[in-house]
């Protein structure tokens, strides 16, 4: 007897603060099997991740990050089980990357990584909190709080797993999630200049064993 899997369908988001971007990518898992006398259609799992206003694939742009009206931004996305199977989502992040990129003299006085700049040495995502929401009404609370310092990417798993427990999206339904950035004013000063932080969010809906 042949050994059944799960089937899983998953989307990665590319980000980048402060120039932030995000690419989509679908799949589709769908298989039809014929003998002599009769036909098996495997269940389709799929999903269709959107922003609000439709579109299935934008930029974000955070520029200038310390001044006043740069502090804070969310992203909202409205994800689909357009299959014909329940599934049980969840999300992490992947790829997590502080860069320094440049070190000038203001930066230079209060950073200690300036004399070597590269991956993982930026300091800006260990002031930017990151909160996850979902608006399925059983979680009026954050599932996920977490800043984006490199070392903290297994968070958002580890909290959504926690917090957000099973999150069942049966054939048909929808679910909106949020990430909600922001940083205090006081929290930073010019070590964080030129810096960025870039990372994929992965959203993964796994078949639900019946």
């Amino acid at each position: 007897m042949k050994e059944h899997k799960a089937i899983q369908s998953i989307f990665v988001i590319s980000f980048t603060l402060a120039i932030v971007g995000y690419t989509l990518t679908q799949s589709l898992f769908r298989d039809t099997e014929t003998s002599s006398t009769s036909q098996f259609v495997v269940g389709t799992l799929d999903m269709d991740v959107l922003a609000p206003n439709g579109s299935a694939a934008e930029s974000i742009s955070v520029t200038n990050f310390g001044t006043a009206d740069s502090l804070s931004g969310s992203k909202t996305w409205k994800i689909t089980n357009v299959g014909s199977l329940p599934g049980e989502l969840s999300m992490s992040i992947l790829n997590l990357v502080n860069n320094e990129n440049d070190c000038n003299e203001p930066e230079s006085l209060v950073d200690t990584t300036c004399a070597d700049p590269g991956a993982d040495l930026g300091e800006l995502g260990a002031v930017i909190t990151a909160s996850v929401f979902l608006d399925d009404g059983a979680h009026p609370d954050p599932v996920v709080v977490s800043n984006l310092a490199t070392a903290s990417q297994d968070n958002f798993a580890l909290q959504w797993a926690t917090n957000a427990g099973k999150v069942l999206l049966p054939a048909g339904d929808s679910i909106e999630v949020q990430l909600v950035w922001s940083s205090d004013a006081n929290a930073f000063e010019n070590e964080i200049q030129s810096d960025s932080v870039i990372f994929d969010v992965v959203f993964d809906l796994a078949q639900v064993p019946v």
